[in-house]
């Protein structure tokens, strides 16, 4: 039987059919999910996770006793769920996109087909991020508990219309996420780490990797582009020979070290240079056993974990105490993940972040991430005026 915290068994006390569990990374969802699907035994149960843990939760589910189904997020948009009597949402993020718009994606309506035609089935939600990068991410969060809040009072409230970029639609708010807290507070259970214990300092250090003359002759010997894609050229020339000596002196210092990079190309990149020196596990989207993978990594004594930007939910791998940023994730939600996988609250230690920033493109994607927003480059080039701005003296910033 497993020693529970006093946020684990007050949530198992009140055993909600429907909830939403807004708990910090590695401060134990899957055991609350685990004791919520027992508590459920003469239930049916479907869990939904990422690809990458599905082994993981079905190894949980077998050490708690709990009885489930597990299947990918994709695999739900394929699967009758009329013979399941509960769910089960892990990364219930990723099943949040507005419900009654274009934009509505096949996971989200899979599900908000189900809660609609099995209003009273249990379901339980599982995310330390429920916020995307929309107001709307909340309120369909809501929608699967039963929960309906007027989603013409709620449109009115956090977005306004424009003519901005020369077509009327819809903006967020400013402050929009500050605003936002009155409606998670009201659906969710929240638990920080730092609420249920000591959590030891984690470092921060930003280096910044000097744009040189070089890089720019090379640039602009590339035939036209159109901004958006000029950006990206530029965005991966910052991740330059330059940023991979930094990068091979920081990794040298470690045993084990995770490095994170946006462009599939960059991992390519890193695995080729580092060869046969040091022992490298890669996590990326066509990775076909991401779960052995991952357990690989944690089990190797001496290795580099190399990760897509994308992939950091729902594993821990508190075995790593150096994170690398070679490339920062745009998505806000994939960084704060990106963040938690060194945590685990049965076994916190120091750990040490590094920015890698080659230039004005890594520098627009850290400021942005950093203020707590997803970043695009459209988005970012029409509120410059269309031009990649000229580059500033790069000198070399320390932070913790």
């Amino acid at each position: 039987m497993k020693t529970l915290y006093k946020h684990q068994q007050d949530f198992i006390g009140r055993n909600p059919d429907k909830a939403l569990l807004v708990w910090e990374t590695q401060t134990g969802k899957t055991v609350g999910a685990t004791l919520w699907i027992n508590a459920r035994s003469n239930l049916n149960v479907l869990v939904v996770c990422p690809k990458g843990i599905v082994g993981k939760w079905k190894r949980d589910l077998e050490d708690d006793g709990a009885v489930a189904d597990v299947c990918t997020r994709d695999e739900i948009k394929k699967i009758n769920l009329d013979k399941y009597d509960a769910l089960v949402l892990d990364e219930a993020q990723d099943f949040a996109s507005p419900l009654f718009d274009k934009t509505r994606s096949k996971r989200a309506e899979v599900v908000y087909n189900y809660v609609r035609k099995h209003p009273h089935a249990p379901i339980l939600l599982l995310t330390a991020t429920p916020v995307r990068s929309t107001p709307w991410n909340i309120h369909t969060l809501a929608c699967y508990l039963g929960k309906y809040w007027d989603k013409r009072e709620f449109r009115n409230k956090f977005f306004y219309m424009t003519d901005k970029y020369g077509r009327f639609h819809y903006e967020k708010v400013d402050g929009w996420r500050k605003m936002l807290r009155p409606y998670i507070e009201e659906i969710a259970d929240i638990v920080l780490m730092s609420d249920v214990t000591d959590v030891p300092i984690q470092h921060h250090q930003k280096i910044s990797i000097k744009w040189t003359q070089k890089l720019q002759n090379q640039l602009e010997l590339q035939q036209y582009e159109e901004p958006s894609a000029e950006w990206h050229s530029r965005h991966r020339a910052e991740q330059s020979v330059d940023k991979w000596k930094t990068l091979e002196k920081i990794t040298n210092g470690y045993r084990k070290i995770i490095v994170v990079c946006h462009y599939l190309e960059q991992i390519d990149d890193y695995v080729a240079k580092i060869g046969d020196n040091r022992q490298v596990f890669v996590l990326r989207g066509s990775t076909k056993d991401q779960d052995q993978v991952i357990e690989d990594a944690k089990a190797s004594d001496d290795c580099i974990f190399i990760i897509q930007a994308q992939m950091g939910a729902g594993f821990s791998a508190s075995e790593f105490s150096a994170v690398v940023f070679a490339s920062m994730p745009f998505s806000y939600v994939h960084y704060r993940q990106m963040l938690g996988r060194t945590k685990v609250i049965t076994n916190l230690h120091e750990n040490t972040f590094y920015y890698l920033l080659g230039g004005k493109c890594d520098k627009a994607v850290y400021n942005t991430v950093m203020s707590g927003n997803n970043f695009d480059p459209i988005s970012y080039l029409n509120n410059n005026d269309n031009r990649i701005c000229p580059d500033q003296e790069n000198t070399k910033e320390n932070g913790t």
